[in-house]
């Protein structure tokens, strides 16, 4: 593969560029309550998105990307500020006329607004009240959220972008008080009520998964029954209840029959237990009932059964991995990230060592104790341990034990190691030479390394900070509590020997 060559312009996805702008800018609508700050604010932001569109007109000056950015900044700055929910507002919008045509141009040009800003032609924005009010609720802090009494939707709205972030007990903290009484919601929690049950399984909360799923399967409203049900036929299926799942099944079929997500189980379950034929005919008969939608386009799940049956994603993904790659010594530079001062260690490992072996050294160098979930991010790839996944997710995980560091890696600088899917833990590995290959040493060797890892659940970066401010604040009150859970962590203790012993002890088992 070629590397890609220096002046090749950054390549901007529009899209998910303007929803980071959208977030951003309603958090400076909060912190300043101000909108000349919001104007500032986004023309800055958009500089960038204005000039890749200008780019692609052949006589664009840094005249017309300057005017692109205002207009675009005036006009999303109206609209943000019109429609998000002020907290001190009792959650409604504090509206702000637009300026009259004749009007000096809000961003400071001193051009009429007709003009300057008025002048541009810029995309009609649809900014829902749901939508918006999920975008306030996620700046605002964990704690205040239950007294909001923002609607179910929203609440699952603000939980699916703190599950994307790995914040899932923020998830539980945010969505337990909502479900205390399934019988007091209606269809609107659905979407809550999923990423609330996938919250517990990334956590392994598999008892209060399965209370959630008792209690949602005697509510009052079928929709939120029938989400329930469907959850349990996949559970029974993975344990090996085929029966159950299919009995499970009917039962949700029975009480929403025109539910699209009905064709993705039925497959599943069809392939569980190995009538292909049958799935292939099934994946037949949804795909053309899903077509004949007219309020609805179907088309992504369409695909997605149809690739249930044509293959194995994680079959076909393994074998195109190159088999044939130049074997190197790799020195690893494992770090924490957000932690200061800084916890890494330094380590030499064969690349044709597997990420699980991997998973192992990582473990055993940084002293953590493998108690949770794991993932390797490298590039496109996910690589963890999937036979712990019970992933309903429909997410491509390869398996880290089938596969290679040399097969994945190539050229690439760095990658990501997450461990403990609630506290989050994400350890950025640099790699920072590549020596050649010595099969006459131990596949892997510990070089050096700073600080001890942190405690195992003690709440993630922001847990970790809160104890080495009760380090240094021993005698207050929450201080002592958290140092009595705490027990004899030291947090600057690292014994390079005695970790070095460990690693020695591991590599039989890493090959």
């Amino acid at each position: 593969m070629t590397e890609t060559n220096a002046s090749t312009p950054h390549v901007i996805d529009p899209l998910g560029a303007m929803n980071r702008i959208f977030d951003h800018g309603v958090g400076v609508i909060l912190e300043s309550n101000d909108f000349p700050t919001l104007l500032a604010h986004l023309q800055q932001a958009l500089r960038p998105l204005a000039a890749a569109f200008a780019a692609e007109a052949e006589e664009a000056t840094p005249g017309d990307v300057e005017r692109a950015a205002r207009g675009l900044a005036t006009h999303i700055a109206f609209e943000l500020w019109n429609t998000t929910p002020i907290p001190a507002n009792h959650f409604r919008p504090r509206k702000l006329a637009r300026p009259e045509r004749n009007a000096p141009c809000p961003c400071g040009s001193g051009h009429k607004y007709k003009q300057c800003c008025g002048a541009v032609d810029t995309p009609p924005l649809v900014l829902p009240p749901d939508e918006m009010l999920a975008r306030v609720l996620g700046h605002l802090p964990r704690e205040g959220l239950a007294d909001v009494g923002a609607p179910p939707q929203v609440l699952g709205l603000v939980a699916e972008r703190w599950f994307d972030e790995h914040r899932c007990d923020d998830v539980v903290a945010l969505l337990e008080p909502l479900f205390a009484d399934p019988a007091k919601l209606d269809e609107r929690a659905e979407h809550a009520a999923n990423i609330l049950l996938n919250s517990y399984l990334t956590l392994q909360r598999r008892e209060q998964g399965d209370d959630l799923l008792a209690r949602l399967k005697k509510a009052p409203d079928r929709i939120l029954r029938s989400t329930a049900l469907q959850r349990e036929a996949v559970i029974l299926s993975d344990r090996g209840d085929h029966a159950g799942a299919w009995q499970a099944f009917k039962e949700a079929q029975r009480l929403t029959p025109d539910d699209p997500t009905l064709s993705h189980l039925e497959v599943l379950l069809l392939l569980a237990d190995g009538r292909r034929d049958e799935a292939r005919a099934r994946v037949e008969f949804w795909s053309a009932k899903l077509a004949r939608d007219p309020d609805y386009d179907h088309r992504p799940l369409i695909e997605a059964l149809h690739a249930l049956v044509e293959g194995d994603a994680i079959g076909d993904l393994l074998e195109q991995l190159p088999q044939d790659y130049a074997e190197r010594r790799l020195l690893l530079h494992i770090a924490l990230e957000d932690i200061e001062p800084p916890i890494w260690r330094r380590l030499e490992v064969e690349n044709t060592l597997s990420f699980a072996a991997l998973h192992n050294l990582i473990q055993t160098a940084m002293g953590w104790e493998d108690a949770h979930l794991h993932e390797f991010e490298v590039g496109g790839y996910r690589i963890g341990n999937i036979a712990e996944y019970d992933n309903p997710y429909g997410e491509t995980v390869l398996p880290g034990e089938e596969v290679e560091l040399g097969q994945v890696i190539g050229r690439r600088r760095s990658f990501t190691y997450v461990y403990d899917f609630g506290d989050d833990w994400r350890h950025r590995i640099t790699i920072e030479k590549r020596l050649p290959s010595d099969p006459l040493r131990r596949p892997a060797a510990l070089i050096d390394g700073a600080r001890a890892c942190p405690p195992e659940d003690c709440g993630g970066v922001y847990g970790y900070s809160r104890i080495l401010d009760a380090k240094r604040t021993p005698r207050s009150a929450e201080s002592r509590e958290l140092l009595q859970w705490l027990g004899p962590y030291q947090p600057e203790a690292f014994k390079l020997a005695s970790h070095q012993k460990r690693i020695d002890a591991l590599f039989r088992r890493t090959r």
